[in-house]
């Protein structure tokens, strides 16, 4: 007993209708993007935009659309994607997703309306779907057999045909295939080997296609499509040894806009795994194909979809480093000398004569420490290591107390340093491409092991090694409609003389990130402040901390550094040669 259970969405709406929407078109017209929409027959049409998402919205009066359709991802020319349904009982709304909010015109004649605007991306190529007696897309099958002419799963994009619930109980394939045939208006042939396979399946809510093709793949049965259109439904076996029999051609496929070796791998996938082969002519950036002729033709429409011209970004990055040095110094130095007793030189040289009386002699004055033995004698110095390093100001009394001599050094400081360093590099890649640049030196770094001098009679050994500084720019570029996402590196560094002996140090700003932008805007991708103070108080014990009076017995320093780092980037996606 056979149970078939059919069950449609509404395809008509009780009203007359002129015309139906036969087919949606985008393509490239000069320096403008069309979107055509045909039907097969008069219409009436208006048309508005809606901020929200970029919509752009036809309604076609007199006209019919049984099913809801969706192209989510036509992403080419400024078009996201478009949605055509039924609106009310004799209009069909068709809604264009666009990238942006663009200026355009609306115009119709026999048979078709036609959308135009600005094209935002440049060259792209043309995309059309036939919504009336046409058959699904045919989707290349990397294996010894033909591809079939259905999706081989559910996830190949939204169903242009009607749900059905079809049941079958012990129902002979040729009946099956015969069912499908006159639900789907396509003329279905069956092979004779499989005339004897019995079909037991239940299926509710699916589109005819993805039921049909269920039922073949669990039958080890494959549907493909002839140039007529006309789908013949064979075993794996016959089509294995179809295959076999079939002879080898060779064809070469010049690729114009990339390198052949990229397309290697890709298209081996699809080539047959014992009869096909591949290989690439460098002198010619081609590709020499050899499989069955099946094969070849069903791969040529690919590589032409893979051989395209990738755009081109040019990228413009913007260091800006700025250090900020504030220094304030003040501090008093005391040197107290006795003429016939010690004398402490750090300060102001000592003075006695050779005979020990303390005479001031300037001839024979000295820089060393003098103790004269025998008798009493003060001699004293503060803050003497101190001082203010190349002071602004240095003011210096002295005070005569009988045979001593006191010296008082006032030293201040004020200074204020700016560094402001800016680079630019700009850099032009394929979209893709790790593209880098450098501005900057290979610093030799000299390295001596002083280990292998344990050796008696052996020297150490020295090596060199080469460190890159300046303004290092790496970038790839991955364009995505108008958006494109960087993945990118940026860096100044500088090498500067080590305080010990190590040899060098290297000052590195650097920034490692992924970030998406917009076609010809501005980013930030990199900003640190940095603010580094020291503040130093050094003087006479207990006299320093005298209330007002302090300041006279100590010395005071204090230093602030900032350092800002800032780094921008700007992408511009090169059109026709410019940005």
């Amino acid at each position: 007993m056979t149970i078939i259970a059919l069950w449609f969405a509404a395809l008509t709406t009780g009203f007359p209708v002129d015309a139906a929407v036969t087919s949606l078109r985008v393509a490239p017209a000069s320096e403008k993007t069309e979107v055509v929409i045909h039907v097969d027959g008069e219409v009436e049409w208006k048309h508005t935009f809606l901020d929200a998402g970029n919509r752009l919205v036809v309604d076609l009066t007199g006209a019919q659309q049984g099913l809801r359709l969706d192209f989510e991802e036509i992403n080419r020319g400024g078009v996201r994607g478009m949605r055509i349904s039924q609106f009310q009982p004799r209009i069909v709304r068709v809604v264009i997703d666009l990238e942006r909010k663009v200026n355009y015109q609306v115009s119709g004649q026999s048979g078709e309306i036609r959308v135009s605007f600005p094209n935002p991306t440049g060259e792209f190529e043309a995309w059309q779907m036939g919504l009336k007696g046409s058959a699904p897309a045919q989707v290349a099958k990397p294996a010894d057999l033909p591809a079939p002419m259905l999706p081989p799963s559910a996830a190949a994009a939204k169903r242009q045909e009607p749900p059905i619930s079809v049941t079958f109980v012990d129902q002979p394939i040729n009946d099956v295939l015969a069912s499908f045939a006159e639900l789907s208006g396509r003329s279905i042939v069956a092979a004779p080997d499989i005339s004897g396979i019995i079909v037991n399946a239940e299926i509710k809510n699916q589109p005819w296609d993805l039921a049909l093709q269920a039922i073949l793949d669990s039958r080890g049965l494959i549907a493909t499509e002839q140039e007529s259109g006309i789908l013949i439904v064979e075993s794996e076996a016959v089509l294995e040894e179809r295959a076999r029999l079939e002879p080898t051609v060779t064809r070469e496929f010049p690729i114009n806009y990339i390198s052949a070796d990229s397309l290697v791998e890709t298209v081996r996938s699809l080539l047959t795994r014992e009869r096909g082969t591949i290989a690439v002519n460098p002198s010619g950036n081609s590709l020499l194909v050899t499989d069955v002729r099946s094969v070849i033709d069903r791969i040529t429409p690919i590589i032409r979809q893979l051989d395209i011209r990738p755009p081109q970004v040019a990228i413009s990055a913007k260091l800006v480093f700025v250090d900020r040095t504030a220094l304030e110094e003040l501090g008093f130095v005391y040197d107290l000398k006795d003429s016939r007793g010690n004398q402490i030189n750090t300060v102001v040289p000592g003075f006695i004569d050779e005979n020990g009386n303390g005479i001031y002699e300037p001839d024979e004055s000295t820089d060393d420490n003098v103790v004269l033995l025998g008798g009493n004698s003060v001699a004293a110095l503060a803050n003497a290591n101190f001082r203010v390093a190349s002071p602004a100001l240095q003011v210096m009394t002295s005070l005569v107390l009988g045979r001593h001599s006191l010296f008082t050094f006032i030293d201040a400081l004020q200074s204020v340093s700016v560094s402001d360093i800016q680079a630019s590099p700009t850099i032009t890649t394929v979209n893709h491409r790790q593209a880098r640049i450098q501005v900057g030196e290979r610093t030799p770094i000299r390295t001596i092991d002083a280990g292998a001098g344990t050796v008696a009679g052996e020297a150490p050994r020295a090596t060199v090694r080469t460190e890159q500084t300046g303004v290092i720019l790496q970038v790839t570029p991955h364009v995505t409609g108008n958006q494109i996402l960087l993945d990118m590196h940026a860096e100044r560094s500088n090498i500067a003389a080590a305080p010990s002996d190590l040899g060098a140090t290297f000052a590195t700003q650097e920034a490692d990130t992924q970030v998406l932008v917009e076609n010809g805007e501005t980013a930030v991708i990199g900003g640190l402040t940095i603010i580094d103070k020291l503040k130093t108080r050094a003087g006479i014990p207990f006299l320093m901390d005298l209330p007002f009076l302090g300041a006279l017995f100590r010395n005071d320093s204090e230093r602030e550094t900032k350092r800002d780092l800032l780094i921008l980037v700007t992408p511009h996606i090169v059109r026709d040669g410019t940005q």
